[in-house]
């Protein structure tokens, strides 16, 4: 068993894609799809299926994408015990593991491909009016997995199995390998040398990287699907921090020493600290301004001496 969380988008897109609407009808015949769980949804044709969803998605009418989508696949060996009956009960259980409820839901078996496999369309506006939680949801949804395959003892596949035991060994690689990196291209290299190569998702019409991926030769995995800390945004952010910060001074880079300068006078005194004497003692120490000095008070004290000495010098003309 194998769930993948696909991209949401509209009821009409999704419900048509898994109702095969929009396929070619000499290849996909009615017979080649069917519905086999649903809860609060009308299922007569398409057109009623997307008008229940819809009614519900205009209490929140805001709401972006509002069709959620997980194709869940199977091992061929489990094909005997896959019966329709089963796989809608294993739809509702991953629902209630995923705490996608009180909302409407939609599940549709293929039956065209070697592995057996259904899609669940659910609304991402609850019954009551609210968005449906879904953060964490690809973490809790390898969860939810993995307890139902042991539950029901369902197979896991080879491939599956191998994707399980190397994502670790890459998740060690690739944190050895970012330590410390500037650029794409070192860490490309750095990689390489524990025998990981860097792949790039580019957009079609810009043509710039938007995703990254990792392969060993044997299987390519999404950043994302390793550790959401190695998608193409963060690890770019990353490298770029490492670059702006390796131009900056350490943290720890030593800092100029303070420098203090004693002095100690000797019994000689300097040339410029006797002509300072001088002047000040020449003023009456006019300029030594401490705690009592009042500016008012000086220039009363110098006009009375000002008037003093006028005095004299008429008493003296006399």
């Amino acid at each position: 068993m194998f769930a993948r969380i696909l991209k949401s988008g509209t009821f009409h897109d999704v419900v048509g894609y898994v109702t095969r609407q929009f396929h070619n009808p000499k290849e996909y015949t009615p017979d080649t799809w069917r519905i086999i769980g649903s809860d609060n949804i009308f299922t007569s044709d398409y057109a009623k299926m997307v008008q229940s969803f819809e009614a519900i998605h205009g209490f929140m009418p805001g709401k972006d994408n509002p069709a959620g989508h997980v194709s869940i696949s199977f091992d061929t060996a489990d094909g005997p015990r896959l019966t329709d009956e089963f796989m809608a009960q294993l739809a509702k259980e991953y629902m209630e593991g995923m705490g996608i409820k009180n909302t409407q839901y939609l599940a549709v078996r293929h039956l065209e491909t070697e592995h057996p496999h259904f899609h669940i369309v659910y609304n991402r506006v609850d019954m009551s009016g609210k968005a449906v939680d879904e953060r964490n949801n690809f973490r809790r949804s390898d969860r939810v997995v993995k307890a139902i395959k042991d539950k029901y003892g369902l197979t896991y596949s080879p491939l599956k199995q191998k994707y399980e035991d190397k994502i670790p060994v890459f998740k060690e690689r690739i944190s050895q390998a970012i330590y410390g990196c500037k650029s794409w291209d070192e860490f490309s290299r750095r990689l390489a040398c524990a025998g990981i190569e860097v792949k790039f998702h580019d957009d079609h019409n810009t043509g710039k990287h938007i995703g990254v991926k990792f392969t060993d030769g044997d299987i390519t995995v999404n950043g994302s699907k390793i550790d959401h800390a190695f998608t193409y945004r963060r690890l770019n952010n990353l490298f770029e921090f490492n670059r702006r910060h390796g131009q900056q001074q350490p943290d720890h880079a030593p800092t100029c020493p303070k420098v203090t300068v004693e002095y100690t006078p000797t019994q000689k005194s300097s040339l410029v600290e006797d002509v300072i004497e001088a002047t000040v003692g020449a003023i009456g120490n006019l300029f030594t301004l401490g705690p009592g000095f009042d500016p008012e008070e000086q220039a009363f004290q110098n006009a009375i001496k000002k008037e003093e000495a006028k005095r004299k010098r008429k008493s003296r003309k006399i």
